[in-house]
């Protein structure tokens, strides 16, 4: 009796700890593998390095720490994983924190980057895009913040900031001690100075561990950051985008697999936290509250004309012209012009012809000599 309590004891034991498993199983199931390499890089965990770095080769250093489970690459295909630089490209005010893996001595393949921007003066946001030839589309996540402040950002501190013109809000990074360090007046552009082939003495690659581990070992990342649909920091993109790297090698390796994934792309589910209130303005939002299907034409509104516009013209309209208006000219127009206009000119005017043909009588006496000179002429002395 006393063993059968004891096996009893044991398998109560056991239920309680496989109904934990099974619940983050499912979590992890919700979000399945898409089979391309992005599903080994965790971009929430990416940020949340990120933040807690004091300086770009601080945050070099524990992205390629197996402890911190974020980087399970393995893009080169040697089962080892890969050594994650950070190369940071500034403009302005914008900052292009590239994340980027050497796969031979001429070829480079962008994994994500981080862009932030200042906004303010104790004001800057961030988000973090994972490589389109990595996870089959432009992957964007950015901090979760969802309730809106009070004071509509108005604070000059504070966790969050108020986005104008958006639903939503933007988490304020401004404090993160990574964003004081490259926003610093004496701080120097950082670009990793490992490349392939060549790496530090602290670094030992590991053997890559299987998806569903390594998802499962950054879990926790996610409960701090969200998916978000689109652009935030559009300076950041524009500086970043002449800049980005693509390896060939990469391209061609995982062709079938992101095939794989825009044909089943429409069937998989949504991705959990992604950021539905915070919205460009017009843009509608992605729940189905906001944007519902498109309605069917409501019953008041037949297919058949209404009876009050009735198909042919009415009555009051006539398809001949009316009587007011016959199709011929009125008497009071005759075709020919009337008596009083007639073809040839009046009288009048053949008595006007004769005086233009015969000089006046007034300059006929003109031609003649004054009587004066004559005169003269005989009393000149011989």
């Amino acid at each position: 009796m006393k063993a059968i309590q004891i096996v009893a004891f044991f398998c109560l034991i056991m239920i309680w700890s496989i109904a934990p498993a099974q619940e983050k199983q499912q979590e992890v199931n919700l979000a399945d593998s898409t089979g391309l390499p992005g599903d080994n890089f965790s971009l929430q965990g990416a940020l949340a390095l990120f933040k807690e770095s004091k300086s770009l080769e601080d945050f070099e250093k524990k992205l390629n720490s197996k402890d911190n489970d974020v980087n399970n690459l393995d893009l080169d295909g040697n089962d080892k994983t890969d050594y994650i630089r950070v190369i940071d490209n500034a403009k302005d005010h914008a900052h292009a924190v590239v994340l980027q893996v050497a796969i031979s001595k001429t070829e480079s393949q962008d994994v994500a980057v981080i862009q932030i921007e200042k906004d303010g003066e104790s004001s800057a946001m961030l988000q973090i895009l994972g490589d389109e030839d990595l996870y089959g589309e432009t992957t964007i996540v950015e901090p979760a913040e969802n309730v809106e402040p009070a004071d509509k950002g108005d604070s000059k501190r504070g966790p969050s900031a108020y986005s104008p013109g958006y639903q939503g809000i933007y988490f304020n990074v401004w404090y993160w001690p990574s964003i004081q360090f490259i926003y610093a007046p004496a701080y120097v552009v950082w670009i990793s100075p490992w490349y392939w082939d060549y790496y530090p003495m602290w670094w030992s690659p590991w053997r890559p561990l299987p998806w569903r581990y390594h998802y499962m070992s950054c879990y926790h990342y996610h409960h701090h950051f969200h998916y978000a649909d689109y652009h935030r920091t559009t300076y950041a993109n524009q500086v970043y985008a002449p800049r980005r790297n693509r390896s060939a090698q990469v391209t061609e390796r995982y062709r079938d697999a992101r095939a794989h994934y825009k044909a089943t792309q429409a069937t998989r589910p949504a991705r959990p936290g992604t950021n539905m209130n915070a919205v460009r303005p017009g843009r509608p939002g992605t729940n189905d509250a906001v944007k519902p299907g498109r309605p069917s034409r409501p019953d008041v509104k037949p297919d058949s004309r209404p009876q009050t516009k009735p198909g042919t013209r009415p009555e009051v309209k006539p398809g001949t012209r009316p009587q007011t208006k016959p199709d011929s000219r009125p008497q009071t127009k005759p075709g020919t012009r009337p008596t009083v206009k007639p073809g040839t000119r009046p009288n009048n005017s053949q008595q006007v012809t004769p005086k233009q043909q015969t000089r006046p009588s007034q300059p006929a006496r003109s031609p003649s000599r004054p009587a004066q000179p004559s005169k003269d002429k005989q009393s000149r002395p011989r």
